[in-house]
């Protein structure tokens, strides 16, 4: 008995240990509102500044994966940035791939709409992403464009209703109107931060750099993982029955 619960349980861990999304901790979500992919947009932008080509690297070394995998159209430009030492093209890049990070996580956002927190979690890492793209936008579009940007956050957020406690001051959710400032954050962003080998006004959006089953992996996880969980819980219980019924043989 004694083995077998020590086996399931050995046997939940090392699962979950393989199968936990390894981008956990690339996307921290300590604070809701921040993406670690986009502050380090400041890191990098300090070190070309100090023509600090090292450090650049460094950075870009650390999230040379998510690159690969959700970027990879901006992928050939970075190499071309660091290969020529061309510091615009390389923020110019990074920016747009910032862009990309937007458009995926308001795509899962509105894929998880009627999951309150994990839509709640998505759009928040969205404009914090923004947050780092707008001072580029009151440069090229003014303050107010920039504002009437966070207010199409804002509105999509309302959109989201409210659970509430227990049932207590639930609010009623929005896909319609949650759907349309996703179309209008998208629309009025993507002309200002195109990937800089492609021309201006084309979707970033694709199945290759959307990732392998991210719906599941960046914010999505909660009801993939209860499920999978349950699911080791039973299997742990079938080990238990069966060995019992194997000793009393």
């Amino acid at each position: 008995m004694k083995k077998s619960l020590f086996f399931g349980l050995s046997l939940i861990f090392i699962l979950n240990y393989i199968l936990l999304p390894s981008h956990a901790s690339a996307y921290s979500y300590g604070d809701p509102g921040e993406e670690k992919i986009a502050e380090a947009y400041k890191e990098l932008e300090t070190s070309l500044e100090n023509d600090d080509w090292d450090n650049a690297k460094k950075i870009y070394g650390s999230y040379e994966k998510d690159f690969d995998l959700y970027f990879s159209k901006v992928t050939p430009d970075i190499d071309k940035a660091f290969e020529e030492k061309d510091k615009e093209l390389l923020l110019k890049s990074w920016r747009a791939a910032l862009m990309l990070n937007i458009e995926r996580r308001l795509h899962f956002a509105q894929e998880q709409f009627d999951d309150y927190g994990q839509a709640k979690l998505l759009l928040a890492k969205a404009r914090g992403t923004y947050n780092v793209l707008e001072p580029f936008v009151v440069e090229k579009e003014g303050q107010e464009q920039a504002d009437k940007i966070y207010s199409s956050f804002d509105t999509a957020l309302k959109s989201l209703g409210n659970p509430g406690l227990f049932g207590i001051g639930s609010k009623d959710n929005d896909t319609e109107a949650f759907d349309k400032e996703v179309e209008s954050i998208i629309g009025e962003l993507q002309p200002l931060f195109p990937i800089p080998s492609e021309e201006a006004g084309e979707s970033h959006l694709n199945e290759e750099n959307l990732g392998l089953l991210n719906g599941l992996t960046e914010g999505g996880s909660s009801s993939f993982w209860l499920f999978f969980s349950i699911a080791l819980i039973l299997l742990l219980i079938v080990l238990i029955v069966m060995n019992k019924r194997k000793n009393r043989k």
